[in-house]
């Protein structure tokens, strides 16, 4: 019989590794496991790549749950919209919520069903959480752009700076809806331009590609080809674009917040 080097533990002969502490039997370190490589590079490029991994995780499904929540919020919100206008911007918080509560378990890589589309309709304390929480956010937004000239400009900041708060109302229950935007202001500060980024650079992808067919669309006899190249090319980016903008805004929440403990003795109310 041999012995540890290490730690003195008697060890069966032929054996590589001391059961006791792992080290090798001929005195070199046991091999550790291999770490996952994190993503480098801008914050907005380690998201994408991060988000990407999520969506390779359960596309078709994730893909179906998300065409269903964009369907139900244009649909469930028109529907609302036609017997009280006020009705369909609440039914559409709604889902959004629900929707946000589905990217963040997409990019937990947890599994995701439809039926989790209406969590927020569950009960009349969910309803009103959500309701005020989204609200209050709209109206900050709404008043931001009120400001002559300047006014669209501060909405998206202030848009950035607020995009957060569906998730937080998601993971973040023990906070009521002033803290919930104070939150997201908090966490949003200095890396909002990194959320532009990464809407920017989408924006500008889909953009320079349907240019790119708009142009070949104008070249004599294989021009249609193109034209319906980019019309079908649209109606991708309409169906898979609200899921991968969503998963990335999920990826923020968890690079910038994730899953830290109760917050509400930070923020005042």
């Amino acid at each position: 019989m041999a012995y540890c080097r290490n730690c003195g533990t008697q060890i069966d002969d032929g054996a590589s590794f001391c059961p006791n502490c792992g080290n090798a039997t001929g005195g070199a370190a046991a091999p550790q496991p291999k770490q996952a490589k994190e993503p480098s590079g801008p914050l907005f490029w380690r998201i994408y790549t991060k988000a990407f991994g999520a969506l390779m995780d359960k596309p078709f499904k994730l893909w179906g749950i998300s065409l269903l929540g964009t369907f139900l919020i244009s649909v469930g919100a028109a529907l609302a919209g036609i017997a009280i206008p006020v009705l369909a911007i609440a039914v559409s918080m709604l889902f959004t919520v629900a929707l946000a509560a589905i990217f963040l378990k997409g990019y937990d890589k947890k599994e995701v069903y439809c039926y989790q589309l209406f969590d927020t309709f569950k009960d009349w304390s969910t309803i009103k959480r959500v309701l005020t929480g989204m609200g209050w956010s709209y109206l900050w937004i709404f008043l931001w752009s009120l400001i002559p000239i300047v006014g669209p400009i501060f909405a998206i900041i202030k848009g950035y700076a607020h995009g957060l708060i569906p998730y937080i109302l998601v993971k973040k229950p023990e906070l009521n809806a002033v803290q919930a935007r104070e939150l997201s202001i908090e966490k949003t500060k200095g890396f909002k331009g990194q959320m532009f980024l990464a809407d920017l650079v989408v924006y500008l992808l889909i953009g320079i590609a349907a240019l790119i067919l708009i142009l070949l669309g104008q070249i004599k006899y294989v021009g249609p080809v193109f034209i319906i190249i980019l019309v079908l090319f649209m109606i991708c980016v309409g169906v898979l674009l609200p899921l991968f903008m969503g998963i990335v805004r999920a990826a923020f929440y968890k690079e910038l917040i994730g899953d830290e403990e109760p917050v509400e003795e930070k923020i005042e109310e």
